[in-house]
């Protein structure tokens, strides 16, 4: 250092309440007649950087780090030493100002990269719990759903067809018949009136008066008379409305007539056969339509377009 530096450094220490950095700076470019804006052109600084250095304006949130810089490179422009105007800078009282501690703009993207992986990761778990409770949450569905279709049709079974003893007709009036000819009911009740006609008491006496024998016949002869009249088109109405069903494997059915009333419900055995009647249009659900032939007045009833293993639902006629 030269002598002259030297001096100037005693003189900013001695009257260090005076001279301010900003003050030094801005006598020597003046002296050199150079502008704010030339200085600001040859640091590549803005025009107010240099006039807040200058009036000794330095903001209190900046880097002490960047100040100083400033200085030193403001300084070396105009031609001063550099220690000079940081001394006046520091006040000259031998002591450096802290420094802020730089953020690691490295480490920041380190941390953040970081907690990126957590995040996806952590949001990956979150994904495959929620996938695998979905699926098992679905196959407790499907197998509720499985195990009432299978406890539906033993629930409806009725006591007659669990241990398929034997196959029944139901009738309008709602009792149900044996298997046979519905046409054999009419004469089966005038012979018993026939019977019940002979098992009255009669006379010994070949004189018996005619009025005595009379009723008897007349009350015979009325319903022989009835039957035959009556017994040919009770016969055909009710074929009329009789839906008969043969199984050639078990099948699980339901039919009802038009009241709502349930005529048969429950898994029928292959094999069986059924004949039911009620108030038509029927409404038929055949958990095996290829298992079944159905006629319904004597007419064949076309299955064929219902597929194979799967619930057939329709209205007859």
């Amino acid at each position: 250092m030269s002598t002259e530096q030297e001096s100037k450094v005693e003189e900013l220490k001695v009257e260090k309440s005076t001279i301010e950095a900003g003050s030094i700076l801005k006598q020597k470019r003046e002296e050199l007649g150079l502008s704010q804006k030339q200085i600001a052109d040859r640091l590549r600084l803005r025009v107010s950087i240099i006039e807040n250095i200058e009036d000794n304006q330095f903001e209190s949130g900046q880097v002490a780090t960047f100040t100083r810089g400033y200085l030193r490179s403001y300084a070396r422009a105009v031609g001063l030493d550099e220690k000079v105007v940081l001394c006046a800078f520091d006040d000259c009282d031998g002591s450096q100002p802290q420094e802020q501690k730089m953020q690691s703009f490295s480490g920041k993207a380190k941390r953040e990269k970081h907690d990126s992986r957590i995040m996806i990761l952590t949001w990956g778990i979150f994904a495959i719990i929620i996938g695998i409770s979905s699926v098992w949450w679905w196959q407790n569905q499907t197998q509720d759903t499985l195990s009432f279709k299978e406890s539906q049709p033993s629930v409806a079974q009725p006591a007659g067809d669990s241990d398929g003893t034997g196959n029944f007709t139901t009738l309008d009036g709602g009792d149900a018949a044996l298997p046979g000819d519905e046409s054999d009911a009419p004469q089966e009740a005038a012979q018993a009136v026939v019977d019940a006609a002979d098992a009255l008491p009669t006379s010994e006496d070949s004189e018996t008066p005619v009025s005595e024998s009379q009723p008897a016949a007349t009350m015979v002869n009325p319903v022989e008379s009835v039957t035959e009249t009556e017994s040919a088109p009770h016969v055909d109405a009710t074929m009329a409305k009789t839906l008969n069903l043969t199984f050639s494997a078990d099948c699980w059915i339901q039919v009802k007539d038009s009241t709502g009333k349930t005529l048969s419900s429950g898994i029928k055995k292959g094999g069986q056969s059924l004949a039911l009647s009620g108030e038509p249009p029927y409404k038929v659900i055949l958990g095996a339509p290829e298992n079944v032939s159905m006629t319904f007045a004597s007419e064949p009833v076309d299955l064929s377009g219902y597929t194979s293993g799967k619930v057939a639902r329709f209205t007859l006629p």
